[in-house]
């Protein structure tokens, strides 16, 4: 039953069907080859998984967040306060780019916004200062993924809500392991800006780096409202979501002068049409799940893991090297949508901390954004810059192993994950 389902799921994927059509069909044809499966529970298992989770609406309101800030004048006032505080180091203009990333990656959740709000001001910035347009691309591609760590973070709503976890922990679980990919991502950058001798920027005036943060202040709210009133008790991440979205509505306008309510609608829809096709995924994998775990394909994968990687240490790195692999062909939600449930019970059996293995997850799975051949934030680089993958390939190298090599430290070290959430009372 179970061998039918992932066979027709992984076939389709091959010959590039949507990954949400691929799951549908992958599982009615299991439920109409074996007759203890009632075709009628398809439906009826994605109806229903949809309409009783409330913690799912907190994915499309971050989505929703993330564009209005994208688009109303938030990234450019957070680019302006990482020049003041880092621009003026060689290169200064590249570690501008890792800072705001991690900014605003707290505000949007999404490093396909990331590239779409940072890029198409920092990329032709960075070349008319002097910077090689590869390597002012490829460095706005790989600091994007931080956006899906560092909270609030779509994938990790969607890990917390399948594996019946706290959203908060994860979130706290996600700064350190953020801090140390920014760092490692500066490495590259340090070597490469001496090398070539990268520009320095001015030297900021005390007015001028309070000026920028006056300004910066408005758009650094969105964050603190969030994980503060998540952390503090005052709303669960949905109502966050809620209020964030609120509030960065009001922002633009009233104070930087941006977003008309003409544009409303535009945002609005696109943040719609990517919430669809989550929604559909998600649909689609509670009756995906339901006939694996009908069939209990998931623990006897995990007791074929236990064969091959009988340590939690070895556990993992099959879990990175399967993540990396498949982030070349699905997307990061779809990879963490298809393997939690069946990855999930063997970590636990290992005696692996779900947020641990969590965080693992949502970084591993974040790596797709930047590898070829489908990486979004790839080919969103590329339009920006104009320059084909194959002049992105070899530069990118450097940056994605810093990424690979944080990633298993992370991986190796679990209280990088836990000592946050741990000092928050989020884990024991």
């Amino acid at each position: 039953m179970a061998e039918t389902l992932l066979i027709v799921f992984v076939v389709f994927v091959l010959l590039g069907m949507p990954i949400g059509i691929a799951l549908g069909v992958g599982t009615l044809a299991a439920a109409t080859l074996y007759p203890a499966l009632n075709p009628i529970i398809i439906p009826s298992r994605f109806v229903g998984l949809l309409s009783d989770s409330f913690l799912l609406l907190a994915a499309p309101l971050f989505i929703l967040a993330g564009n209005i800030a994208a688009r109303g004048g938030v990234a450019r006032a957070i680019i302006d306060l990482a020049t003041v505080l880092v621009g003026r180091f060689r290169g200064g203009l590249a570690y501008v780019n890792i800072v705001d990333s991690m900014i605003f990656g707290g505000i949007s959740g999404s490093a396909v916004a990331d590239v779409s709000a940072l890029g198409t001001f920092l990329i032709p910035q960075m070349v008319r200062k002097g910077y090689d347009r590869d390597f002012a691309t490829v460095l706005t591609i790989c600091t994007a993924i931080l956006a899906p760590i560092i909270p609030p973070s779509i994938i990790a709503v969607i890990f917390a809500w399948m594996a019946d976890e706290s959203v908060a922990a994860i979130f706290a679980g996600g700064y350190l392991p953020g801090l140390l990919i920014a760092l490692g991502m500066a490495v590259p950058t340090f070597v490469i800006a001496k090398r070539r001798n990268y520009p320095k920027e001015p030297p900021p005036t005390l007015a001028t780096f309070t000026r920028a943060l006056r300004n910066a202040l408005p758009g650094l709210m969105i964050p603190i409202i969030i994980m503060g009133g998540i952390l503090l008790g005052w709303f669960t991440p949905t109502e966050a979501a809620a209020v964030a979205v609120v509030y960065a509505l009001a922002v633009p306008p009233l104070f930087y002068g941006e977003l008309s309510w003409r544009e409303v609608p535009g945002i609005f829809a696109d943040s719609a049409r990517l919430s669809g096709v989550i929604g559909l995924i998600i649909g689609l994998v509670g009756a995906f799940g339901w006939v694996l775990t009908y069939s209990k394909f998931p623990f006897r994968v995990a007791e074929l893991i236990f064969t091959f990687a009988p340590t939690w240490w070895l556990f993992m790195t099959f879990v990175i090297v399967l993540y990396v692999f498949l982030g070349t062909f699905l997307t990061p939600s779809e990879i963490i949508l298809v393997t939690v449930p069946v990855l999930l019970p063997g970590a636990q059996a290992l005696g692996i901390h779900p947020i641990h293995f969590g965080m693992v997850c949502v970084i591993a799975s974040a790596v797709g954004h930047v590898t070829p051949p489908v990486g979004l934030c790839l080919f969103l680089g590329m339009a920006i810059s104009g320059l084909p993958m194959e002049k992105l390939v070899r530069p990118l190298l450097p940056f994605l192993a810093a990424i690979l090599v944080v990633l298993f430290l992370v991986a190796f070290v679990p209280e990088t994950v836990l000592v946050i959430p741990r000092l928050l009372g989020f884990v024991k």
